[in-house]
């Protein structure tokens, strides 16, 4: 979690928020939502850090998935935003090439041997990832596995966005600023309404 409201009364429990364990100071660690790399939890674990690991159970998925394909020498490609926590955990569970792709896709040069598995961070655009998938199918590639992580709570918000927005003066998306989720929703809107707030 990222919205200031929520990690404020956090930590106005005494809940302190860290960037890395060389900054912890007690005995147990929560790993937040978006979870972390492997090397993370096998780092709290070397430490002797008790772990209460709230990673979603759609990125547990995904980074299952990329953990399991990069062990088997596929190239990795992550669809979503390189600077997300999420995104940021999810190339720390390959094992060998990554890739992360937003609105550059096009620019990811592929060889024709390549054996690729095509991922998405849970909160990317489904319209996007769609784009995205349709360029990759053209690509020659020798193999594309495709999983369409994008979590289907997101998923539901944004189509449910979507059809409000084709019907509305103005919609109203209520979120933390900095959230993917918030600005996701935003953007769907303004492909049909142009009174976004």
């Amino acid at each position: 979690i990222h919205n200031e409201r929520v990690t404020g009364e956090i930590a106005a429990l005494g809940t302190k928020t860290v960037n890395s364990l060389d900054e912890v100071t007690g005995d147990t660690v929560i790993i937040r939502s978006h979870g972390v790399g492997k090397s993370v939890l096998e780092d709290a674990e070397k430490r002797g850090l008790k772990v209460v690991n709230c990673t979603c159970p759609f990125v547990m998925r995904t980074q299952k998935i990329v953990e399991d394909y990069s062990s088997r020498g596929y190239r990795v490609v992550i669809v979503g935003e390189k600077t997300h926590p999420e995104v940021i955990g999810l190339t720390g569970w390959c094992v060998g090439r990554v890739d992360v792709v937003g609105a550059d896709y096009e620019n990811l040069p592929l060889d024709k041997d390549d054996k690729v598995c095509l991922v998405c961070q849970t909160t990317y655009s489904e319209t996007e990832f769609k784009k995205i998938l349709a360029f990759f199918k053209k690509k020659c590639v020798k193999t594309l596995e495709v999983f369409p992580t994008i979590c289907y709570t997101t998923r539901e918000r944004q189509n449910e966005a979507d059809i409000l927005s084709r019907s509305c003066d103005a919609m109203i998306v209520i979120g933390g600023k900095k959230s993917s989720n918030t600005a996701k929703l935003a953007e769907v809107c303004e492909n049909h309404c142009k009174h976004v707030y």
